[in-house]
């Protein structure tokens, strides 16, 4: 989730489905072009339940890192109006053999759904507060770390900013990495919907804002297949810890994610 704290234990149109229109709230769907782009994966949330035959309800290490705050559990994770809800709570848990002073949620597809290549997008909205850390990630399948791809990544202190990322192995130095960041300004992603997404091809990545393309790395490309993570983070080195002004429970809105393959 971030290049700071490693995770490892120790305009183009493209075809999507933009969800805002003119940095605002309302979501608004977009035709598709089947001919260069084929759905491969979806979960538009409307079930009302977490669908366990694409998505865990865990981390996939079950261990604290990056200095984080939470434990994750899965009675965080709640559905409203086809949306999905990761909720950020001041209840302890147990939590890698401790007690943490936050519950939150991540989903993943671990196991369950991987792809190398492709177009992979989220459509959401971030919660505003100091310590909240929401994003939206890849990690190798099988698991491992590095590489990883961060399509998405807010710190709730300043939600018009997105980092862009992705990581690779240091030459030297083992479980740590080498990255990429791009922090693309834009509107306070938390005053609505919108779209993040990342086109990966074997030369290049490439990142999408709200179907237009803010950042692309053409340097140490992944070349495994990838799982995705989508999680609400409190505290960290990175983010900091919450204040006396950040609200709980506090809510990541995730309205769909889908993957894509690219056919020519």
């Amino acid at each position: 989730m971030n290049g700071v704290f490693p995770r490892f234990p120790v305009l183009i149109l493209v075809v999507a489905t933009v969800a805002i229109l003119a940095w605002g709230q309302q979501k608004q769907p977009v035709e598709v072009d089947p001919e260069v782009w084929k759905l491969t994966f979806v979960d538009e949330f409307d079930g009302g339940k977490l669908d366990r035959e694409k998505w865990n309800p865990y981390d996939p290490w079950e261990v604290v890192r990056n200095g984080e705050l939470q434990g994750y559990v899965p009675n965080s994770i709640f559905f409203k109006d086809g949306v999905l809800r990761i909720r950020a709570s001041k209840q302890q848990s147990l939590y890698d053999g401790e007690t943490r002073a936050y519950s939150s949620g991540i989903i993943t597809t671990k196991s369950k759904f991987s792809q190398k290549y492709g177009r992979f997008e989220i459509c959401c909205k971030v919660p505003k507060g100091k310590g909240l850390w929401p994003a939206f990630w890849m990690l190798p399948e099988p698991l491992a770390w590095p590489p990883e791809i961060d399509v998405m990544e807010l710190l709730g202190h300043e939600t018009n900013v997105a980092y862009l990322t992705h990581h690779w192995p240091h030459p030297r130095l083992k479980d740590e990495s080498e990255s990429i960041t791009k922090d693309f300004k834009g509107p306070d992603f938390s005053a609505g919907f919108h779209t993040f997404a990342v086109e990966w091809e074997p030369d290049e990545i490439r990142w999408f804002v709200d179907g237009v393309q803010r950042h692309r790395a053409k340097k140490q490309i992944p070349d495994v297949p990838m799982f995705l993570l989508v999680n609400l983070a409190v505290g960290g080195g990175w983010p900091g810890n919450p204040n006396e002004k950040t609200e709980f429970p506090a809510y990541f809105e995730v309205d769909y994610v889908k993957a894509w393959k690219k056919i020519r």
